[in-house]
């Protein structure tokens, strides 16, 4: 299996790791979960400007994804929930 490399760049450090991955197209995914474990981890900083650089074994750029692309990934994992929450003991009509 080929190795890709994940270069996660914010604004005060760079995380770097290697991933064997069946083929170019699992990068992006995985390049979203890795980038959203980093944004866990360093909630305390300012992650707007933050992005990830996938490699491949050559060195030519196969995915990179953004800051967005791991919030617009993230507000589809959690449910919506009810805006209006009732209050106890409130019963609606209908």
């Amino acid at each position: 299996m080929p190795k890709f490399r994940f270069e996660t760049i914010d604004s005060d450090r760079t995380t770097i790791s290697e991933e064997e991955l069946a083929s170019a197209d699992l990068a992006s995914p995985r390049a979203i979960e890795k980038a959203h474990a980093v944004l866990l981890a360093h909630r305390s900083v300012d992650q707007t400007a933050s992005i990830t650089k996938v490699y491949d074994e050559a060195g030519y750029l196969v995915a990179t994804v953004n800051f967005s692309d791991v919030m617009r990934d993230e507000s589809r994992r959690q449910p919506i929930s009810d805006p209006f929450p009732e209050e106890p003991g409130v019963i609606r009509s209908g």
